[in-house]
């Protein structure tokens, strides 16, 4: 190979290993950047919510909105540390004891009961590295019982039976993008007096409808799970309790049962309803038509 041609590609060699070095630069700023926003919108709220605590707690308000100044966050996705908590002192604690099904590997919105304030409970996930990230989270709580498991309406029961999760407990929360409407219809072998449920936004305030009583695809397109707020409401009638509130970023909603805390009316699902907002705060939600999504899939849902 002549002089000239080995001085080409050793140019050529050079610009692209600059050029990748450069991407590489772009890429981890803009990691760096993302990471950044995501905290600084968690400081916002937090701070946010010290502001409503100092100045707004007391105003005269409609119950549901005088809730919703109760939220903040230490440990849950959202807001929803405060609104569990609020509840909980509405309806009163018993025995200082929780479920969370689908806990993933940060104990999601009964995180701050296992953490901070040290409760009795179980945490299910159907994924053993989540489990095991959260059980070294949790090591200082030796109250907290982690089991792995694909939760059904089938075994519900049983699982909570096993692990001594049966009566009178003080919160559930079902948060597994499948089959949640179907676990809590089954539900039996115990009764929460507060009750935490996700719903997907995306089917609206009205439509009542839930993915089947069966897996989910393992390639089923982004949307395509749980079950509407209406449909939701309407199960838990059935299981004796009345939705009080949905938190602000429209991921999770909030029943009481109906024999406690009388002062906290209910609301019907299009009352509550908040549509998904962007966890970074802004006001984009989800451009996805779910029940176009459905039919050019051929994904079923149940109408109930």
């Amino acid at each position: 190979m002549s002089a000239r041609k080995l001085y080409e590609r050793f140019i050529r060699s050079n610009t692209q290993q600059k050029l990748d070095h450069l991407t590489r630069v772009v890429d981890d700023l803009a990691a760096r950047q993302k990471q950044d926003a995501k905290w600084r919108a968690i400081f916002r709220v937090q701070l946010e919510a010290l502001v409503r605590d100092a100045y707004l707690a007391d105003s005269d308000l409609p119950s549901d909105r005088s809730l919703a100044l109760r939220r903040f966050r230490l440990r849950s996705q959202n807001e929803e540390d405060g609104l569990a908590i609020a509840l909980l002192k509405a309806a009163g604690i018993t025995n200082r004891t929780f479920v969370e099904i689908g806990s993933g590997g940060t104990g999601g919105n009964s995180a701050v009961l296992a953490f901070d304030l040290g409760w009795k409970g179980l945490m299910v996930d159907a994924s053993s590295g989540a489990l095991r990230n959260l059980r070294n989270l949790l090591s200082s709580n030796p109250q907290v019982k982690f089991v792995r498991s694909f939760v059904t309406s089938e075994n519900i029961n049983d699982l909570l039976r096993d692990n001594g999760m049966t009566g009178e407990i003080d919160l559930m929360s079902i948060d597994i993008d499948s089959c949640d409407y179907w676990l809590l219809d089954a539900l039996e072998a115990c009764s929460p007096r507060v009750l935490i449920m996700e719903y997907n936004s995306l089917f609206g305030p009205r439509r009542s409808v839930t993915l089947p009583n069966v897996p989910p695809p393992d390639s089923r397109p982004k949307g395509y799970s749980g079950a509407s707020l209406t449909a939701i409401e309407k199960v838990a009638a059935r299981k004796g309790y009345r939705l009080v509130i949905c938190e602000e970023k429209g991921v999770n909603a909030f029943f009481l049962r109906n024999d406690l805390a009388p002062s906290i009316p209910g609301l019907k699902a299009h009352q509550a309803y908040r549509a998904w907002v962007d966890r970074l705060g802004t006001t984009r939600t989800k451009d996805i038509d779910v029940f176009a999504l459905c039919e050019e899939h051929k994904l079923p849902l149940v109408e109930v």
